[in-house]
């Protein structure tokens, strides 16, 4: 998270830190068990980096951490589950786009986001590409937005949920486009419907789509990043692509209950910020399309707020009825 949260030379100063918090805060906290909350199932990118994370954030604690997954609702079971747990650091969150989204397409939740929620550290950045079927004739994303401007409202786009679904809202508000959005199952029958042409487009994690990447039915226009993906080195980031500000993709983080106190969430930032400085976990990280990098809990609880009220102001823009 180098570009979103922190400079290179506060980090390294974060990461030495972070040794000395674990280490003066031991004979405090943790003495037991701590259970790992994923608000999905198995296998997603949230419970990926949870069981990454998770055996080595055991070791820098001393403690075991046991993966809980707890799906349902959107992700909102397994927050709720965290947001109405002891505010003692012995239940915590590993989440990404629910966290920051789900306030938006909520009109209900049984808790609240901005005080029942309390941000701990990022993991990693998992960038969405801009990609497009190999039967559409354009080659670049300006070519694409030129062409959607030229003909509104005939271009679909392919989302694997909701969550994707807001990454083009985002991009079609943001560049005054007619794109409609078609909301499949999963993202491989997303995938799936770029690939034949039945959608002609997608803003989304590239791992579903690398089979027909490599067959040339599909054709990747972008990373919506300020970095490059290392798992598509020769693919231009929006901002080399003449996009500058454009991004869209999930930030992995770890999560505690409000009024948790701050001891505890600092000694959980450390500790978190030591395990994805390690090189075994950052390579991982980066085969499964992640940058890692550190973040400071006063930085993180600011980028939460921040998301939260940007997709929110999104999903009133793209007229989205939130759910009930």
């Amino acid at each position: 998270m180098r570009n979103r949260f922190i400079t290179p030379p506060v980090a390294l100063a974060m990461i030495a830190a972070g040794f000395a918090i674990v280490a003066t805060a031991r004979a405090e906290y943790p003495e037991r068990l701590i259970r790992a909350i994923v608000p999905f199932s198995t296998g997603g990118t949230n419970d990926l980096t949870a069981r990454l994370i998770s055996p080595h954030l055991a070791k820098v604690l001393g403690q075991q951490v046991v993966v809980e997954n707890r799906p349902g609702a959107a992700g909102n079971i397994g927050i709720e589950a965290v947001a109405k747990s002891a505010p003692d650091g012995y239940t915590i969150l590993f989440s990404a786009t629910a966290s920051t989204q789900n306030p938006a397409l909520f009109r209900k939740l049984r808790f609240d986001p901005l005080t029942d929620i309390q941000p701990v550290a990022a993991i990693a950045e998992y960038p969405y590409a801009i990609m497009v079927s190999a039967s559409l004739p354009v080659k670049s994303v300006r070519e694409l937005i030129r062409l959607a401007q030229k003909n509104p409202g005939q271009l679909n786009a392919a989302a694997g949920g909701i969550g994707t679904r807001l990454s083009v809202e985002l991009f079609r508000i943001r560049h005054n486009i007619g794109i409609e959005v078609i909301t499949y199952s999963g993202s491989g029958a997303a995938a799936l419907s770029v690939a034949t042409g039945e959608t002609q487009l997608a803003i989304m994690d590239s791992s579903p789509y690398q089979p027909f990447f490599s067959s040339g039915r599909v054709r990747v226009l972008a990373v919506a990043n300020e970095q490059r993906l290392p798992n598509l080195p020769d693919i231009p980031t929006t901002a080399e692509a003449g996009l500058p500000g454009f991004k869209a993709g999930a930030t992995a983080a770890v999560y505690v209950t409000g009024k948790t106190p701050p001891a505890i969430v600092q000694t959980l930032n450390g500790a978190i910020n030591t395990v994805i400085a390690l090189p075994a976990v950052k390579d991982q990280l980066r085969r499964q399309g992640g940058n890692a990098g550190p973040s400071s809990v006063s930085e993180l609880t600011q980028w939460y707020r921040r998301e939260i009220q940007m997709w929110k102001d999104i999903v009133a823009r793209a007229k989205i009825a939130p759910v009930d």
